[in-house]
């Protein structure tokens, strides 16, 4: 018994380039916070011991006033940082999530019976050849109940009738 083994990792490159790029940017974010974090931690702690061994010392003064300044500048850039992150996000996954939404109410309109209307998906939406998969397959199906309506319309024995159904859902 042969293992399946899969031989292609980038399926759909567009979507899982651009889950990786987002989780990327994520990682580079936390990384950034957890290290500013950790540096502030360590500076006052540095200064801490400093200050115990030598109360003369008036470095302290000098290390706060370069906290201070790196404050106000990291807060800057982690405001701007997650400013941009939530827009790449919230327009990344509009390409992904609004042809999966497009999709499902098309499903259920199909299955509701109310007519078919072929999905339009935007340039750089994703799913691109699902959509053109399923416009396929209902096209196909709905041809295939229209000859069999009018198969049955005609006036033929039940046993011609069947057959001829038979030989429409062949393939």
């Amino acid at each position: 018994m042969t293992k399946f083994r899969r031989r292609k990792y980038l399926i759909n490159k567009p979507v899982q380039i651009g889950y990786f790029g987002l989780t990327a940017w994520f990682i580079c974010l936390g990384i950034l916070l957890v290290g500013s974090i950790t540096y502030y931690f360590t500076l006052n702690t540095i200064i801490s011991e400093i200050q115990i061994t030598s109360p003369a010392f008036d470095a302290v003064e000098t290390v706060q006033k370069i906290n201070l300044l790196l404050q106000k500048k990291l807060a800057g850039v982690f405001v701007a940082l997650v400013g941009v992150a939530a827009i790449l996000v919230i327009l990344y996954l509009h390409r992904v999530v609004g042809p999966i939404f497009r999709i499902e109410r098309t499903l259920r309109d199909v299955v509701e019976g109310k007519p078919f209307h072929p999905i339009k998906l935007r340039k750089k939406d994703s799913f691109q050849s699902l959509a053109e998969a399923i416009n396929t397959f209902v096209q196909h199906h709905e041809e295939k109940s229209q000859k069999t309506k009018e198969i049955l319309n005609q006036n033929l024995s039940d046993t011609e009738k069947i057959q001829k159904i038979k030989e429409i859902f062949k393939d």
